[in-house]
C-alpha cells in the first residue's frame, strides 16, 4: 500500500494529469459548495420559530451543522466526480506503470453516472442513519465514520477500477480475496476526503491510488 501511495503522489506532476486535476478540483469545489448550500438552506428553514433567541441559536447551530454535514456527505458524493475522470486518470497511470496489463474495456458514461448516483444515495443514506452515533459517541464517532465510509469507498473504488479489466464474477472473487486491503485503502480515501482543501484532489488521487492497489492485488490474486 505504501508503494501505491508513493507512486500516486509521484505522478501528480505528470502533465497528462495536471489538467484533469484542475478540473477535478473545480468539480469537487462545486460539489462541496452545493452540499453546504443545500444543507444550510434546510437547516435555516428550522430557524422560523418566532422566538428571537431561539432563532439566533438555530442559525448558529445551522452554520456549524452546514460545515459538519458537508464533510460527512462529501466522501459519498465525491464518487460522482471520480467517475467522470476515472478513465483518463486510470489510462494515464496504466500507460506509465503497467503498459503490459490487460487492455481495459470502454465503460459508457451513462453507466458511470448511474453507478456514481447509486453509490452516492447509498453512502449518504447510511451516513444519515449513522448520524445519531456520530453525535452521541464522542471518541468512537470517528471510528464509526471511517469504518463505514472506508468499507463503502474501498468497495466502490475497487469496482470502478476493477470493472475495466475483470468480469463480474472475477471482480466478486477479487473483492472477497482482498477485503482487508480494500477496506484499509477505503479508510485512507475517506480520511483524504475529510481534510479541507486537500479533499478537492480526492477524485484524481483516490482513483490513481485505487489503480495501483488494484494492480498490486490483482497480480497477487488473479491468475495472469
Amino acid at each position: 500500500m505504501f508503494r501505491s501511495i508513493s507512486l500516486t503522489l509521484g505522478q501528480l506532476g505528470d502533465p497528462r494529469l495536471r489538467s484533469v486535476l484542475l478540473m477535478a478540483i473545480a468539480a469537487s469545489l462545486l460539489l462541496i459548495v452545493g452540499l453546504a448550500v443545500g444543507t444550510g438552506y434546510a437547516l435555516s428553514a428550522l430557524a422560523q420559530t418566532g422566538t428571537e433567541w431561539l432563532d439566533s441559536l438555530l442559525v448558529w447551530l445551522g452554520a456549524v451543522g452546514t460545515f459538519v454535514f458537508a464533510l460527512i456527505f462529501f466522501p459519498g458524493s465525491v464518487q460522482l466526480v471520480s467517475g467522470l475522470f476515472a478513465d483518463t486518470v486510470a489510462d494515464t497511470v496504466m500507460s506509465t506503470h503497467y503498459p503490459n496489463a490487460p487492455q481495459p474495456r470502454h465503460i459508457p458514461l451513462g453507466e458511470v453516472i448511474g453507478d456514481g448516483l447509486r453509490f452516492a444515495v447509498l453512502s449518504i443514506g447510511l451516513n444519515i442513519l449513522a448520524l445519531p452515533l456520530y453525535f452521541v459517541l464522542p471518541g468512537l464517532n470517528l471510528i464509526v465514520f471511517y469504518g463505514l465510509n472506508g468499507y463503502l469507498l474501498g468497495r466502490e473504488y475497487a469496482e470502478m477500477v476493477g470493472q475495466r479489466t475483470l468480469d463480474r464474477m472475477a471482480l466478486r472473487e477479487f473483492r472477497r480475496a482482498n477485503q482487508g486491503s480494500l477496506f484499509l485503502g477505503g479508510v485512507l480515501i475517506a480520511a483524504l476526503s475529510t481534510i479541507p482543501v486537500v479533499n478537492l484532489t480526492t477524485p484524481v488521487v483516490a482513483t490513481a491510488f485505487a489503480v495501483h492497489e488494484h494492480e498490486r492485488l490483482r497480480r497477487r490474486t488473479v491468475p495472469r
